[in-house]
């Protein structure tokens, strides 16, 4: 059980949402749980996301046969 009640799920679908602002505030203003900007700070500090992470949630997205990404 997580200490934060900020946890991957929520955080990893508002970055897919989120087209201008990726702050903490920005989250704890739009979730559907009662967060704080502090607590989300802390769920970060407290994880570690590798870019391999990242790029195994978009790759299915990406089309390498278009002219751009």
């Amino acid at each position: 059980m997580s200490v934060y009640p900020c946890i991957k799920d929520i955080y990893k679908t508002f970055l897919q949402v989120s087209s201008v602002r990726y702050s903490g505030l920005a989250l704890s203003e739009v979730s559907p749980s009662l967060l704080s900007h502090d607590t989300v700070s802390r769920w970060l500090k407290s994880r570690c996301f590798r870019p391999k992470d990242l790029w195994r949630l978009v790759q299915p997205s990406i089309d390498k046969k278009a002219l751009g990404y």
